[in-house]
């Protein structure tokens, strides 16, 4: 199917229009009147025990560790809730090798977790506060934070989980990824807040890794590291993980990094996904590059992209705005069918659409899209690319001829 068929077409108009189906967790309510993370997880607990309910959280500072969320159950943290997370890594549950036995940043620690559940919320006005800079020394080099030797948990990790939904709360300060959701399915993020000092680095705002039915909107995130960012990680050669309805609207993003960024060389299936509504500052815009050292050990790649679509889309970046990337040797399955449609972009830094000999980039499509790019020597570098389609397009002002690039 060619790009501007794909954006007709059922399957797509399908992935625009859903809306994540999310369960109950159920009517009757449950008061914490403790302010430690155990008196939160006995609460939770004994509501689970009753077939679920909401956890209410009331006003007020809690000392927390790790907490388990179980199936049925909304946490709800009501204005003025703030829930304190550790400083030390060894308050934190790791995360079992057999559940998962991926290890980002050297890290399996996590806050909040759930495995094998369904229909888990979190919700509310009230702030989970990780206290990332607690886990650096304070030192700054070249304009960050140096890893420390501890292992940093994420503030969240859900591993093959049904029926989720995250709405209104702040997380602040997560000391490593803020959110890594594997394997997951009915999974709706609305107007939630995540923050971070931007010093920190490894400070992902959401990575939904082999995830379905996903809908992200009315967010803000600011980051040290990507923002969003869609994975299809294996954890052995021959396990099938594909990423795909992925629906991604009204946020802002402010990311050191990437504010999008798609999948990494090793990664199985990203599809059938639409951005759209999205105001983005910082270093790299949107973001899917495939450089060897990502690679797992003993792969030569195996990406396979596909379907992918960003509409009105506004920035300013130190870094490039835009930029698919293959080093050379990388070999990729497909990367195609890439749209970049209603934008306005002030990129330092080229726009790059780079594929490999055998593993060119197939279809993209550039339309209504303008952009100023300080590199007027260069301002578009297009190698190994089947076709990239003009429609009104306009770089440092000047209006590209409508018609069709293959290099």
């Amino acid at each position: 199917m060619d790009i501007l068929s794909f954006l007709r077409s059922a399957s797509f108009v399908a992935v625009a229009a859903a809306v994540a189906l999310i369960s109950s967790c159920g009517s009757r309510s449950f008061s914490v009147s403790g302010n430690t993370g155990e008196d939160i997880q006995a609460v939770i607990d004994k509501a689970s025990a009753r077939g679920g309910g909401k956890v209410v959280v009331p006003a007020g500072e809690y000392r927390v560790g790790s907490i388990r969320l179980r199936s049925n159950i909304e946490l709800h943290l009501e204005e003025g809730a703030l829930l304190l997370g550790s400083d030390r890594s060894e308050d934190y549950f790791s995360f079992p090798e057999e559940i998962c036995s991926l290890r980002p940043e050297k890290s399996s620690k996590v806050l909040l977790y759930a495995y094998d559940e369904k229909n888990i919320a979190v919700t509310g006005e009230g702030i989970i506060d990780g206290q990332g800079p607690a886990f650096f020394d304070g030192t700054v080099v070249n304009g960050y934070y140096p890893k420390p030797p501890v292992e940093r948990p994420r503030m969240v990790q859900l591993v093959r989980c049904e029926g989720i939904r995250f709405e209104g709360v702040t997380f602040k300060d997560s000391p490593c990824w803020t959110m890594l959701v594997r394997l997951c399915k009915d999974i709706e993020v609305k107007g939630i807040s995540i923050v971070a000092d931007q010093k920190m680095i490894n400070n992902d705002g959401i990575d939904f890794d082999g995830c379905s039915h996903v809908r992200v909107s009315d967010s803000r995130f600011k980051t040290c590291d990507d923002c969003i960012v869609l994975r299809a990680m294996r954890e052995y050669p021959e396990q099938k993980v594909v990423c795909e309805d992925i629906v991604v609207e009204n946020c802002k993003l402010d990311s050191r990094c990437q504010t999008v960024r798609l999948g990494c060389p090793s990664d199985d299936t990203i599809r059938d996904a639409l951005f759209k509504d999205i105001e983005a500052v910082g270093n790299n815009g949107i973001y899917a590059d495939f450089p060897k050292r990502y690679l797992d050990s003993g792969d030569e790649g195996y990406m396979d992209l596909s379907n992918i679509v960003f509409d009105n889309y506004k920035g300013s970046f130190t870094g490039s705005a835009v930029q698919i990337v293959s080093e050379q040797g990388i070999k990729t399955r497909r990367v195609d069918g890439i749209v970049f449609r209603n934008f306005d972009v002030k990129s330092a830094g080229s726009l790059r659409f780079i594929g490999n000999p055998g593993y060119e980039i197939g279809s993209v499509l550039l339309e209504n899209f303008n952009a100023e790019v300080n590199d007027s020597a260069e301002p578009l570098i297009v190698r190994g690319c089947d076709s990239l389609v003009f429609k009104n397009v306009r770089i440092n002002g000047r209006l590209l001829s409508d018609g069709q690039m293959g290099l």
